[in-house]
């Protein structure tokens, strides 16, 4: 009796994933047809999903990936946008939010600059992460971003974000 209820349990498990699976792929590609972007659906339900493309003049980027945490894991959606060129001065903005740099002139400045601009955009691209490279947003996988708007809106946002950084 409980072998039959285990093998139960597993087969909804299953198919819950494949169809969370199936809404994240066919987000991703109208949300891909929409910018313009790049994107083969994996065949693989573990598989890193990846899209890219250019959007305003800078290289874009979207994946969905899980992360394991022990016996748990979590599937985000992260967003980067690159910079045209590197900047160069060792800046680096963690998840958490805080700025740190190499500590000289040019870094500094760059913090002092961009504080308050990284500080208001936070609420709204949550675990923000910044470097001389890229500008990155990462956020749980919630049933929003389900919704290729969603996505698109988000990838916009971060857009913004970069063409604002000085």
């Amino acid at each position: 009796m409980w072998i039959a209820i285990g093998i139960f349990v597993g087969i909804l498990i299953y198919v819950a994933i494949k169809k969370s699976f199936h809404k994240i792929n066919t987000a991703l590609i109208q949300a891909s047809e929409k910018l313009n972007f790049q994107y083969t659906p994996p065949e693989s339900l573990w598989k890193k999903k990846v899209m890219s493309g250019t959007l305003d003049g800078y290289r874009c980027e979207i994946a969905v990936y899980t992360q394991s945490h022990g016996k748990s894991s979590t599937t985000y959606i992260s967003f980067f946008a690159y910079f045209p060129q590197s900047l160069n001065m060792g800046i680096k903005i963690n998840w958490r939010g805080q700025f740190e740099g190499d500590g000289d002139h040019l870094s500094n400045l760059f913090i002092k600059r961009n504080l308050n601009l990284v500080e208001d955009e936070k609420k709204k691209l949550r675990r923000l992460k910044i470097s001389d490279e890229s500008v990155n947003s990462r956020k749980i996988l919630w049933k929003k971003y389900y919704n290729p708007d969603e996505i698109i809106k988000t990838m916009h946002d971060v857009v913004a974000l970069t063409k604002k950084l000085k």
